[in-house]
């Protein structure tokens, strides 16, 4: 049986961590690791983690710079086969870790990183299923997050190769690991529902979108610039989303110049339809009007095999205050 590590990093969040914890010791694995990395919480956090620390490797409650930096404090001090980290409103579904141990015990060596499904869900219940996508071809990997990170679990082998998050990310970081995973392992997919994916009004994913993008744009034209793809560099700049790069991420990736064969336009149109997306989905419809009238133009054949795609370009030409108007309607009925 594999040794499994899991780091939860939290903050404030005491609301949920007692649940989160739960979902793990649940699982009654008899081969894991788990550790907590609390950012200097003011609520009941430490109270809950005093009450569980014995069945803890490590735990540490002191101020950080962000999640990255608590995630990373935590992988470095994980022993495991397998490696995961799990946010502290998030959880584990029953026999979660006796699949991956299941999974890992019977791949090929060749495979770094499996991923699942995740229920996402609010206080009303059930949203919906997100399977991810179930072939992780890289340019669909380079282009953006392609399956629910709770339910994603890798290799610490392969993590030792490509180094620890970015810190300097606070948004875009299991994109950006992800990417430079894909660069020396493979994926799959596995049909199992590993994790529960609460959204709620404080999670990054509910409340900030817009840095979400922001963030997701820097990494991708930092892959890019690193890969020396020339093509795909002039259709960011086409589109308006060419911008800063980091440094760091552009290095890594510099090692595997020309040594994958990659569709760069493939790779553009995957990323420029991540951020068409959510441009639209978080209310940023002028720059989602450009990206989508670019597609439009240079992507005829991808759109015809996406009508989802076309359809957000459609809608997204009506005027700005209608949408938000739309929007805003959509989301009182829900609420009620």
């Amino acid at each position: 049986m594999i040794k499994i590590s899991v780091v939860i990093p939290s903050f404030n969040q005491g609301h949920f961590l007692e649940e989160t914890i739960q979902s793990v010791l649940s699982q009654n694995y008899p081969q894991l690791e788990l550790i907590i990395i609390d950012g200097g919480s003011k609520d009941q956090s430490v109270d809950i983690i005093r009450k569980y620390e014995h069945h803890f490797k490590y735990w540490v409650s002191e101020k950080d710079s962000g999640q990255s930096e608590a995630i990373n404090k935590g992988l470095k001090r994980c022993t495991g086969d397998v490696i995961a980290w799990l946010c502290s409103d998030d959880l584990y579904t029953p026999g979660t870790l006796l699949k991956v141990n299941e999974v890992f015990s019977s791949a090929d060596s060749s495979i770094g990183l499996i991923h699942g499904n995740s229920r996402l869900f609010n206080s009303k219940g059930t949203i919906r299923i997100d399977t991810g996508l179930k072939q992780q071809i890289p340019e669909r990997v380079l282009a953006g997050m392609t399956f629910p990170q709770p339910s994603a679990f890798f290799r610490k082998s392969f993590l030792d190769q490509i180094g620890l998050l970015d810190e300097k990310l606070h948004y875009g970081m299991d994109y950006e690991i992800f990417a430079r995973l894909k660069m020396v392992s493979e994926f799959k997919y596995v049909d199992y529902c590993f994790s529960e994916y609460r959204l709620h009004e404080a999670s990054k994913t509910t409340s900030a979108i817009a840095k979400f993008i922001t963030e997701w744009t820097m990494v991708f034209n930092s892959i890019v610039n690193g890969l020396e793809l020339n093509e795909t560099q002039l259709i960011l700049k086409e589109s308006g989303i060419s911008t800063s790069i980091l440094e760091s991420t552009e290095t890594f990736f510099k090692k595997f110049s020309g040594k994958h064969q990659i569709d760069e336009r493939q790779l553009a149109y995957h990323h420029l339809v991540n951020i068409l997306r959510f441009d639209y989905a978080s209310g940023r419809f002028d720059r989602c009007r450009k990206i989508g009238n670019y597609i439009s133009l240079h992507f005829q054949n991808n759109l015809k095999l996406e009508p989802e795609i076309s359809q957000i370009i459609r809608r997204s030409k009506l005027p700005s205050p209608i949408l938000r108007l739309a929007r805003y309607l959509i989301n009182f009925l829900q609420s009620k």
